[in-house]
């Protein structure tokens, strides 16, 4: 039961500080790179469906498209809002790839903390996604983010494992930052989430 309130308490916090993606063109719909820098021999572009039949846009119109080569990469510096201890990082993204057998063309994406003046302070990345398939396969993810990060890059990386073209897909990249909350916080959370759930226990009796 106190497990039960405890999870309860902790997404009532981070609902109260949820906000929109922080990331820009996260999903294409711009219909160009805007926001993101090119990387890799492979030169990541825009797709809408037409480089491989039967690959479409996860949602709207577009999504990003590996290229022709063996590697490439599409990069997002985002600010923090300066350093600040006890936060995550939350990603969130789609992948698909090319029927070409195991493994397909696939990708990831990684984090490169920075501090204020752009020095590396940390790394992460998500596992490999290969859903080649003939579906999108998502995923969700949460990484500490260092106390002293001003900015981050997130990079999605676009791997090719057969043929020349790069028949990696990805769609609706997301990112958010959560304020972990203080230890007295969350204590003061727990207090009212047990006085509901007293209270409707003696409603009900």
């Amino acid at each position: 039961m106190r497990t039960k309130i405890a999870l309860a308490a902790a997404s009532l916090i981070l609902a109260g500080t949820a906000h929109a993606s922080l990331l820009t063109n996260g999903g294409a719909e711009t219909g160009t790179l805007e926001g993101w820098t090119v990387g890799g021999d492979s030169e990541p572009r825009v797709d809408d469906g037409s480089f491989d039949k039967g690959i479409d846009p996860l949602s709207g119109n577009y999504m990003f498209l590996g290229g022709r080569g063996e590697f490439g990469s599409l990069t997002q510096n985002v600010l923090l809002g300066g350093a600040a201890a006890n936060r995550r990082a939350q990603v969130s993204f789609w992948q698909q790839g090319l029927e070409q057998g195991t493994p397909s063309d696939n990708g990831y994406v990684s984090l490169t903390w920075r501090d204020l003046n752009g020095s590396i302070v940390g790394t992460a990345a998500t596992s490999t996604l290969d859903s080649h398939y003939g579906a999108w396969q998502q995923y969700q993810g949460w990484f500490d983010v260092p106390a002293s990060a001003f900015s981050v890059d997130y990079t999605m990386h676009f791997v090719r494992n057969f043929g020349l073209d790069l028949d990696n897909f990805f769609d609706d990249n997301a990112l958010d930052i959560f304020k972990v909350p203080e230890p007295g916080t969350l204590a003061l959370s727990l207090l009212g989430v047990a006085a509901i759930a007293s209270a409707r226990r003696r409603r009900r009796a």
